[in-house]
């Protein structure tokens, strides 16, 4: 029952079931099961009252045939590795039907951001970029906001990157606000 339920185990049968359909290569089959590279990192955060708690973080990148990878990151208390391995490997296929040059990438981090404090959430998402900055960058891995990660905590994550390269690098991140050379949404147009 737990493996009907699980993301991963879905989106691996939903693949097999088009891999049969369209007599896809073995190999190239095999090759799209698994993601390309899986990160799991441990995230220290002093937190408010002086204890220091370690957060684990994911970072998929499923695949990157297409170019870079792209995907959000999700801060929730019931993240897991393989909704993020699911996610990512949805957003490969999603990219590749409607040609669009990315593979599918997603990120994520084990939280309840609604019961952290704003220097505390700043903490974990800068936290969060160092641990995972040698593997993005706008031709290796673009992220982007999905659950629970704000423009603000984008901002962040957009900053710190900056800092840890040294420069300036505002196309990095999607979704980031106007402020720092973001693109208009819904709500600002």
């Amino acid at each position: 029952m737990a493996e009907e339920l699980n993301p991963f185990k879905i989106a691996q049968k939903q693949l097999d079931m088009c891999a049969e359909k369209l007599k896809l290569e073995p190999a190239v089959h095999q090759l799209l099961r698994e993601p390309m590279r899986t990160l799991i990192v441990s995230i220290p955060v002093k937190m408010d009252n002086g204890e220091t708690k370690v957060f684990t973080g994911f970072r998929v990148q499923y695949n990157d045939a297409r170019g870079p990878t792209k995907g959000g990151i999700r801060f929730h208390p019931e993240e897991t590795l393989d909704t993020v391995k699911a996610l990512a490997a949805w957003m490969t296929w999603k990219c590749a039907v409607v040609n669009i040059p990315y593979g599918g990438g997603k990120g994520g981090v084990i939280c309840d951001p609604k019961k952290m404090s704003k220097g505390e959430l700043e903490r974990l998402s800068r936290g969060y970029v160092r641990a995972i900055a040698q593997f993005i960058g706008d031709e290796k891995d673009i992220p982007a906001p999905d659950v629970y990660t704000t423009p603000k905590i984008i901002t962040w994550i957009t900053n710190e990157f900056s800092k840890i390269k040294q420069y300036n690098i505002p196309n990095i991140f999607t979704k980031k606000p106007l402020s720092i050379d973001g693109s208009a949404d819904k709500k600002d147009t």
